[in-house]
């Protein structure tokens, strides 16, 4: 579907399947329902090369690659929400600023002088520290402010909090030595007049606080009684005083990243004898693991968040739609009536997925433009008895129509309007045949050109197909994905980048499989979520 705004989210196509039924509008319910995030590369830096340059690797160590290759100092890492992007530090114009590159390291670009960069969870600003206090920036570079002003005391390494709404950072006296001094854990929330809040007191003062997935805990480093510095979990109101142990020959403990699932931290730890390196490690202490292990200076983890799958479901028995979002929230609501098809769609043209109907017995159509129970927002009809709706943006301006599938005649019908009013639509802007009849449509961004197209999926052989244009003709690209009876779905899956490519929801296991590219081979990503019945739609939902 669409993306608009400054949201850094991609598009996702829309799919719909066989026939429901659902029942009416009675009652309301929202749920939210904690789905972990999916762990994705670790950024760190290394001396390796002669100079801090920025690596990434995977999540046990291997397949450590250099992305700045750059003859400055590149430090700080910290990947953006969707795993896109990373914001890290550079002197390479000869003082401490802000850069931003995509995930393979190419695209290097000037944000704003500062250090310390940290993403909001939206993927809109950035957080970062100057010497006179914390700033927030918008990721593309505009609208600069400052949101801490202090007065004898220096503030630093900001720390966004998971639903966006604080902000993190360590405040110290000036006249204290950095790094051997001791300093304030503290809180802001941007956009309100309440001065910084206390957290913890005694924290060491060049801590680099990281907070939990779920938003319970930050943690931070503490100064130990040797002048060592160990991890400290602190929660909100202070009442979460657990310190991890420093593990057997290890002197300091610091720079913690916690893992998008919440299962482990990556964090710089120093032997007794030997240079730094970035390990792996549970938040209660329990199994250390050095995943670096290189015989040079590495630090400063940052762990991607892979792309979390955001996808939906409809309980087929009584039209309860359960919307799971990117961060991995569900929402559950009752919309439609029975026998209608459900499908998703931007129809307002807000970035943002809501639910749509089609009534297959009169061709009418019912948009909504929220995620929540209510009436249609939008009626008109379209096509004739038994078509199957499609959903998308046919022409690259960012706001999705509905088309049909005839099935009977394995014809498509796109039109680039929405109806009103309960009135009908005219004449479609394309028509043309494609494919077998029997075969599911689907609809996708498949070659990363901005506009949606055409797919089908066979369910009796996995086989799926598609065409990159509204023109009768073969097929574009054709492969097999899944087991018989599999279910349908496509999206921006894994590491966005704007193409679309399959996934299948298993009623047999409920679990949907992901294939991060438009090739046959085994699903690169997983998780189990729903009931055998239900049927799968994706999109972006916007209920972060």
């Amino acid at each position: 579907m669409c993306q608009v705004g400054r949201r850094l989210l991609a598009k996702r196509a829309i799919i719909v399947f066989t026939a429901i039924s659902v029942l009416g509008v009675t009652t309301s319910d929202t749920a939210a329902a904690g789905v972990s995030g999916e762990n994705g590369s670790i950024a760190f830096v290394s001396d390796r090369d002669g100079n801090n340059e920025i690596y990434i690797m995977a999540p046990d160590g291997s397949s450590q690659v250099n992305l700045t290759n750059n003859p400055a100092d590149d430090v700080d890492p910290d990947w953006s929400p969707d795993g896109r992007l990373i914001a890290f530090v550079s002197n390479r114009a000869g003082r401490q600023e802000v850069y931003i590159m995509e995930a393979d390291g190419s695209g290097s670009r000037l944000l704003t002088q500062g250090e310390a960069p940290d993403w909001s969870s939206d993927g809109t600003e950035i957080a970062l520290a100057r010497g006179d206090g914390i700033y927030l920036i918008d990721a593309d570079g505009s609208n600069l402010r400052h949101i801490t002003e202090p007065s004898g005391v220096t503030d630093s390494a900001p720390a966004w909090s998971p639903d966006g709404s604080s902000i993190a950072f360590i405040r110290r006296n000036e006249g204290r030595i950095p790094y051997i001094s001791t300093a304030h854990l503290m809180m802001t929330r941007p956009g309100t007049a309440n001065p910084p809040t206390v957290l913890a007191d005694e924290v060491w003062s060049g801590a680099d606080p990281d907070w939990s997935p779920d938003g319970g805990s930050i943690a931070v480093e503490v100064a130990g009684q040797f002048g060592d510095a160990r991890l400290r979990l602190v929660g909100l109101d202070d009442s979460t005083l657990t310190i991890m142990p420093t593990p057997p020959g290890h002197m300091h403990m610091v720079r913690p990243a916690w893992s998008p699932d919440g299962v482990k931290m990556a964090m710089t730890m120093l032997p007794a004898a030997g240079r730094p390196q970035v390990f792996s490690i549970r938040p209660d202490g329990s199994n250390p693991v050095n995943i670096t292990n290189h015989a040079s200076f590495n630090t400063d983890p940052s762990w991607q968040p892979l792309n979390p799958y955001p996808a939906g479901l409809v309980d087929v028995e009584t039209g309860l739609w359960y919307l799971r979002d990117e961060a991995g929230a569900v929402t559950s609501f009752f919309y439609g009536n029975p026998g209608d098809y459900p499908f998703v769609g931007d129809w307002n043209c807000d970035g943002v997925d809501t639910p749509g109907l089609y009534r297959q017995s009169d061709g009418f159509v019912y948009l909504r433009n929220s995620n929540s129970q209510g009436i249609a927002n939008i009626r008109f009809f379209f096509g004739n008895p038994g078509d199957i709706p499609l959903a998308g943006d046919f022409d690259g301006d960012g706001c999705d129509t509905v088309s049909i599938y005839r099935p009977s005649q394995a014809r498509i019908y796109v039109i680039n309007q929405l109806g009103a009013n309960d009135g009908g639509l005219g004449a479609a802007d394309f028509n043309y045949i494609f494919g077998n009849p029997g075969d599911k449509p689907f609809v996708g961004d498949f070659n990363g050109d901005g506009v949606d197209t055409i797919g089908l999926h066979r369910e009796s052989t996995g086989l799926v197909y598609f065409i990159n244009s509204h023109t009768q003709g073969v097929a574009n690209n054709s492969f097999f994905f899944g087991d018989p009876g599999d279910r349908l779905v496509a999206g921006d899956w894994g590491i966005i980048d704007g193409t679309d490519t399959p996934g299948i929801y298993r009623p047999s296991n409920t679990t949907f499989y992901f294939r991060h590219t438009n090739t046959q081979g085994n699903a690169d990503s997983q998780f189990v979520f729903g009931q055998p019945p239900w049927l799968p739609v994706a999109g972006n939902f916007g209920l972060d």
